[in-house]
């Protein structure tokens, strides 16, 4: 061996030992193995330690492998409905951890895992069974080097029924209504009704996703900006959506954005639009200078609290799943001082569905089906959020 080579072999050792180097999840697998049961497998380059848990609104198994990455093959892995198992996604909910999440049609299923050593070049194989056929329950943490399986009456472990958390709650702000149209697009179609529209859509996917729902309206009336928020407290709300629709004066102007809190705006055409949906309360006899108790002083604080970061984290994925199905303006992600999102405790986020002022856009939302594509990514986008949320 040359030294060349020998240094080559000397560093690969330096680095990989301790195993230093990566272990990632090179592929995924999900398939039927009965009527009644599903198996999903995860090649892994190395040994792991999984952890499987669950979340109970929607249902849902979740498998964290710590130390460890998906290959660019298992990221981008689709998978649609397999069996009873609704689909699988993948997250990273901190740094170094792979999270794999099957979603799941009901809490009362049978589980078991086990890990299998590789054999002839082989990869390491997490594996895991699920059974519907009985009542189970899933163990706060395992070790998965032995196989086990989770059954009713064991010592130390949960009763899949019971819930470990109170269901998510999702409060949707349908904007304007009433005496207040919003936007008027050249074919004479009103921002309110579409919002509404739009808010129904979604409440009905989010609740068939196991959410807990409530709309600021539900009708045609009208509702003063800080009468949203306190909505939202009353409800006690883990989410806050405000649905809108944008105009411009140049009608070649199109794409969704999606808005965060801010008091400096991210730009002169966010500040003119948060300026104008402000001004809704004003023009309709409401003086917004009367700050409530419960928005207060904490509003000068609100950049100090994780409120913001959490807003901001939603927005991520609503940018990542709409951009699969509609056209986003540059920089979809943007900040503007709208009173709707000053929640001082509610991750709150505005959504623009696109420009009524555009011919192309304008048609597209009076269409359900159209509203509907935007709903799921919004759905998605909510699952993906509260997947990777660290609390």
């Amino acid at each position: 061996m040359n030294r060349w080579a020998w240094l080559i072999c000397f560093t690969l050792a330096f680095f990989c030992i301790g195993k230093a180097c990566a272990t990632d999840i090179v592929e995924m697998r999900l398939a039927v193995g009965s009527p009644d049961s599903v198996r999903f497998v995860a090649e892994v380059s190395d040994e792991s330690n999984p952890k499987v848990s669950r979340l109970e609104a929607p249902p849902r198994l979740v498998i964290d492998f710590p130390g460890v990455t998906f290959s660019p093959k298992a990221r981008g892995q689709k998978f649609g409905k397999t069996g009873f198992v609704g689909g699988v996604r993948t997250g990273t909910p901190t740094p170094g951890t792979a999270r794999v999440v099957l979603d799941l049609p009901t809490t009362q299923l049978t589980e078991k895992h086990f890990l299998l050593k590789p054999q002839s070049g082989q990869n390491w194989r997490f594996v895991l069974d699920l059974f519907d056929n009985a009542p189970s329950v899933l163990p706060v943490a395992t070790h998965p080097t032995t196989p086990s399986k989770t059954t009713v009456g064991q010592k130390g472990l949960r009763p899949f029924t019971t819930p470990t958390k109170t269901q998510r709650i999702i409060v949707l702000d349908a904007g304007h209504g009433g005496q207040d149209p919003g936007a008027i697009s050249r074919s004479g179609h009103y921002e309110k009704n579409i919002t509404l529209n739009m808010a129904r859509e979604t409440r009905d996917l989010l609740q068939k996703a196991g959410y807990k729902v409530v709309l600021t309206r539900d009708s045609d009336i009208f509702i003063p900006l800080r009468g949203r928020i306190k909505k939202a407290h009353d409800a006690n709300a883990d989410l806050f959506i405000s649905i809108h629709a944008d105009s411009a004066k140049n009608p070649s102007a199109k794409g969704l954005s999606i808005y965060t809190i801010s008091e400096r705006a991210s730009d002169a055409e966010a500040a003119a639009l948060a300026e104008r949906e402000n001004k809704a309360d004003i023009i309709l006899g409401m003086d917004l200078s009367d700050v409530d108790p419960l928005a207060g002083n904490v509003l000068l604080d609100l950049a100090k609290t994780d409120t913001m970061n959490k807003s901001a984290q939603y927005a991520k994925y609503v940018v990542r799943e709409m951009k699969k199905t509609v056209q986003l303006v540059p920089n979809a992600h943007r900040m503007a001082g709208f009173v709707v999102l000053k929640s001082p405790n509610i991750p709150s986020v505005l959504v623009e569905l696109g420009y009524l002022s555009n011919k192309t856009e304008d048609k597209n939302l009076q269409k359900q089906s159209y509203r509907r594509d935007l709903a799921e990514a919004l759905v998605r986008a909510v699952n993906a959020y509260f997947d990777n949320l660290s609390e």
